[in-house]
């Protein structure tokens, strides 16, 4: 028994070890990200009250294709004075790391971008153009990047060329950008039904609904094999309408169950026992049997109640007990056809 307390001791402070050995190395990770998230707490809203000019930090936005960012020493030239009593870790040497801005990577642009700012300018643009609220902007985050998007609506409000070229120096219409690689070939359907939002997976810039329908006739999907023709489409349908909307029209179906009936129409599917009637009457919708039988007379034709019935009767007391019932009983209300 006394071994048996002591191993379990040793467990427990095997475990409390581990467990501060966790929270010092949480303490260390934190102490590291702390002042990197201070660093980037950068208030452009305090240098427009001073009157200053986004020149005046960034001296290549004007005649330059980039906006140049600030260096420490021309930081410097105010805020020696000004950080003179404040705490070190509101000084602005810590928006700095080896001399250049830890925030630099805001105005870094993919390499397959082509974008002057000078000639923005020169257009009439001003930074409140492309960097909204700028000016009262009190912290450097990822939303001040603009998004090709934004590039684009404002190209077209101006007529200014909008074609790949424009910005790019190799993307362009008739070439597969680098994401329509690898597995794009079966993940792509994926990618057309459930949209991200992402730019790379707008099939619009370069495709147009007739894209679609020119490769799936000579190459269906992968999941349409035989199997899919003879059995499991019909499952699908059933369940995802708006998938095989993608492709097809409703005419489609019609078209090939007008010679071919669904392998579920034999045995008991008809009279006398019609059984079919309880595969659709949940009830029946505009997606059951009247998506092929619409000349069918409907079920809104039925004998109505008896003048002397009222909705609150218990039909099934009376009927398929000691009154005959001349239809399959499926559990629906009596009154959506007996009115």
């Amino acid at each position: 028994m006394g071994l048996l307390r002591a191993d379990h001791s040793r467990r427990i402070s095997i475990a409390l070890l581990a467990a501060m050995a966790v929270t010092a190395a949480g303490c260390v990770l934190l102490s590291k990200l702390e002042p990197s998230q201070k660093r980037f707490a950068f208030s452009h809203d305090i240098h427009i009250k001073e009157e200053m000019e986004c020149a005046d930090c960034h001296p290549g936005a004007e005649d330059s294709d980039t906006p140049g960012m600030p260096a420490l020493g021309q930081c410097m030239l105010c805020h020696e004075g000004i950080d003179a009593e404040k705490p070190a870790e509101k000084k602005i040497s810590n928006l700095f790391a080896g001399g250049k801005l830890i925030a630099v990577h805001a105005s870094k642009l993919d390499p397959e971008v082509v974008f002057s700012h000078a000639r923005h300018v020169v257009a009439g643009e001003t930074c409140e153009s492309c960097h909204s609220g700028i000016a009262t902007n009190e912290r450097i985050e990822p939303e001040m990047r603009l998004s090709m998007d934004s590039c684009m609506q404002c190209h077209s409000s101006k007529s200014t060329p909008n074609d790949c070229a424009t910005c790019h120096k190799e993307i362009r219409a008739d070439a597969p950008p680098p994401s329509h690689g690898h597995n794009w070939t079966r993940a792509h359907g994926a990618t057309v039904r459930n949209p991200t939002g992402l730019i790379g997976d707008k099939c619009s810039l370069c495709h147009t609904e007739s894209s679609c329908a020119t490769c799936h006739k000579e190459t269906p999907p992968q999941n349409h094999n035989n199997f899919w023709r003879i059995r499991g489409h019909g499952i699908a349908a059933q369940m995802d309408r708006a998938g095989c909307a993608v492709c097809h029209t409703p005419d489609t179906c019609s078209s090939c169950h007008a010679d071919t009936l669904p392998q579920s129409h034999s045995g008991m599917w008809g009279s006398p026992k019609d059984s079919h009637c309880v595969t659709c009457h949940f009830p029946l919708t505009d997606n059951g049997c009247i998506a092929c039988h619409t000349d069918t007379p409907s079920h809104a034709l039925a004998t109505p109640m008896p003048p002397w019935h009222d909705l609150g009767m218990n039909c099934r007391q009376c009927h398929g007990v000691t009154q005959p019932l001349n239809h399959v009983d499926d559990g629906s209300t009596c009154v959506m056809c007996h009115r």
